[in-house]
């Protein structure tokens, strides 16, 4: 159960990124007294950076992926060989391509999987900010979405807290 409620504040993470993605563009973010805004901004920023070096890793990877596609593609075929010597050169250079490819897509979906995780990581060090907020100082979020995400998850929480409890 303990790791079921760690993947439900993974999962708040991910959504409130989701949400909050486009926020930090504007100027409003960075000069807004808002209490919602000053609790999330170190965090969101630090998020922020981190998954756009990965982004840009992701990129780059994806033209790897492509270009190594197209090479397969691309490389000879073992019927257009009139030898048995060329035939096996080529159905080498298609099995290297591919392995190549292959090579590029895991790499690619561990870059992914990391930015995934950096999302997640969001939620792990928000979601008990918010809580303790609001068991302390009666505190909710003020922009809707955000309340919504953020009740959402502690009900989901409590439910598996109070599941957990009763074993």
């Amino acid at each position: 159960i303990d790791r079921d409620i760690q993947t439900r504040k993974e999962k708040f993470g991910v959504d409130l990124y989701a949400h909050l993605e486009n926020i930090t563009s504007t100027q409003e973010f960075y000069v807004s007294d808002d209490r919602l805004i000053n609790i999330l901004r170190p965090v969101l920023i630090k998020a922020q950076r981190e998954v756009a070096a990965y982004e840009r890793k992701r990129d780059a990877m994806k033209g790897k992926v492509n270009a190594a596609e197209t090479t397969r593609v691309g490389s000879a075929s073992i019927f257009g060989a009139e030898t048995i010597g060329q035939k096996l050169y080529n159905a080498a250079r298609f099995a290297q391509a591919g392995a190549r490819e292959a090579a590029f897509k895991t790499e690619l979906a561990m870059v992914e999987r990391q930015i995934l995780g950096f999302k997640e990581e969001f939620g792990t060090e928000m979601y008990p900010v918010f809580q303790s907020m609001e068991d302390n100082e009666g505190w909710l979020p003020t922009d809707r979405k955000v309340r919504s995400l953020y009740d959402a998850a502690r009900e989901d929480i409590a439910e598996m807290e109070k599941a957990k409890a009763e074993k």
